[in-house]
């Protein structure tokens, strides 16, 4: 849930972009946000407060990481729309579907015809990417979520209790954590 829901402002399409920075780190981790923290109380407050965001996962391309970032910015009206995010993603997957097309041989060479300097260096960093990813999920074992790790609607318990004390903006609140 993005922080300005947790302080109990409105759905808006904003929250669902940060939503959606939290899907992105799932792609590249391969496993949900949080996974090894309870879901609780101080996670809500280091996300508000403390602006905590899920560690950044090693090798994950820098076009995609920057991209994240702006997506899971604590400030709604920083956050990129829905057009601005089609017209990146789309330009991403036309590239790299044209690097493919181009090298269906096996021999790699790393040009795909109109597209800019930027372009295929972001496209270049996906291929690279995509192979350090094979290689280390086939040396990764998995590990266990933690026990109050919730990835379905739960309240929480004496939630405005600990609030109250706390003497938080979030007083009087009852959170429901969704995945």
């Amino acid at each position: 849930m993005a922080p300005e829901i947790l302080r109990r402002n409105p759905y808006t399409p904003a929250s669902d972009i940060y939503s959606l920075s939290m899907i992105m780190w799932e792609f590249t981790s391969g496993i949900p946000p949080f996974n090894y923290k309870a879901h609780d109380l101080e996670l809500i407050l280091d996300i508000c407060n403390q602006e905590k965001r899920p560690e950044i996962i090693k090798n994950t391309p820098k076009c995609y990481v920057d991209l994240m970032k702006k997506c899971w910015d604590s400030n709604p009206s920083n956050r990129p729309t829905v057009r601005m995010l089609e017209n990146i993603v789309s330009e991403w997957i036309r590239s790299i579907n044209g690097y493919y097309e181009m090298n269906r041989d096996g021999e790699y060479n790393f040009t795909v015809p109109n597209v800019n300097n930027q372009l295929e260096d972001d496209m270049f960093e996906f291929v690279e990417a995509n192979k350090t990813l094979v290689q280390e999920q086939a040396n990764t074992s998995i590990m266990k979520s933690h026990p109050q790790a919730n990835y379905t609607s739960s309240k929480f318990t004496k939630f405005t209790e600990i609030l109250a004390q706390e003497k938080s903006e979030f007083i009087g609140f009852e959170c429901i954590v969704e995945d």
